[in-house]
């Protein structure tokens, strides 16, 4: 996430996001304006985890676990409580964030694959206690009927208006995280991507920042999980699965981990790739993870690579070989 926005590609990819977004909203229809809504919030998830993974090296699997947070706390406010749901969706993040202070002072003192493992464990804990805990979630049936967000008389049940809010959203946490980057937090975090007794050599308190990342993007999965039942109106057991929980870190690794639009183009190309390929039936599956895989090959850091640790991009990759042919292959 150095220098976000600094190259040329990323640039032009975000440009191409905003104009796509925007042709969306206005041409598009009602099933575009509805997946590109859902691009937009898991982007949002997908951002988070780029800051705690990408920028300050954590690896976690807890980000289903956050958005479990929003998502059943503003459903179970509004619905059993009766609270506003915007009011709702604030004491969800901020529980959220206290969740993640509490559970991260012990979970960070993990390191590398113990890290990651315990985290998964911690989503996992999450996808089981949803489907057993009738009595605050109803189980495998959901919490349905979640009224949606307005401002006075504008209610955010319209897709399109709540298409601009998911896109708002998305774009603050971008604009958030790129301060974040570029600020002494940010330089902070890349030193512990490099390596813990590097940044404790360096000065940074190595438990207070891994706990400030963590805290930050749970707050920021639980805004988006939130977003994501007050859109659909559906809370259940299914959106916080293993399935779940390898999709959003596949998204970042398809987009580019520590990337500025990586998350972005992660969240597009797997939740709209099987929309564009749903005419091909039975086989949609099976080209869709070849498209995957090669995906994969040509481009093992993602489609906009790591700024600040690598230089290989899907971009840089046809680049060098339009300009060098055949010889290329030995650069």
């Amino acid at each position: 996430m150095v220098g976000f926005l600094r190259r040329p590609a990323e640039l032009a990819g975000l440009a191409l996001i905003v104009a796509g977004a925007l042709v969306t909203l206005i041409f598009g229809s009602r099933l575009a304006v509805y997946n590109m809504t859902i691009v937009a919030i898991y982007a949002t998830v997908v951002m988070a985890l780029n800051l705690l993974l990408g920028l300050a090296g954590q690896v976690s699997f807890a980000q289903t676990s956050f958005m479990a947070v929003g998502g059943y706390g503003s459903a179970i406010l509004t619905t059993r409580l009766g609270l506003d749901p915007w009011l709702a969706l604030g004491l969800s993040a901020g529980l959220a964030g206290l969740a993640a202070f509490v559970i991260g002072l012990p979970l960070l003192r993990l390191r590398g694959h113990y890290l990651s493992m315990a985290t998964f464990a911690l989503a996992l804990g999450t996808y089981s206690f949803a489907t057993a805990a009738t009595w605050l979630t109803n189980g495998g049936i959901g919490i349905s009927g979640i009224p949606p967000l307005a401002i006075g008389s504008l209610s955010f049940e319209e897709p399109h208006v709540f298409y601009i809010f998911a896109w708002l959203v998305a774009g603050l946490t971008l604009t958030f995280e790129m301060l974040l980057a570029n600020s002494y937090i940010g330089r902070a975090w890349r030193a512990l991507a490099t390596g813990q007794h590097i940044a404790a050599s360096l000065g940074v308190d190595t438990t207070r920042y891994k706990l400030l990342a963590f805290v930050i993007a749970g707050v920021i999965a639980s805004i988006a999980g939130s977003a994501y039942v007050e859109f659909t109106s559906f809370v259940g057991p299914d959106l916080y699965d293993v399935n779940i929980i390898l999709t959003v870190f596949i998204m970042l690794y398809i987009g580019g981990r520590g990337s500025t639009i990586g998350p972005i183009v992660g969240a597009g190309v797997l939740i709209l790739l099987p929309q564009w390929m749903s005419g091909l039936e039975r086989y949609q599956n099976l080209v869709f993870f070849v498209v995957l895989l090669a995906l994969i090959l040509a481009a093992p850091n993602g489609l906009f690579g790591a700024t600040f640790e690598t230089r290989g991009s899907v971009i840089d990759w046809l680049r060098s070989r339009l300009r060098g042919g055949a010889g290329s292959r030995n650069v």
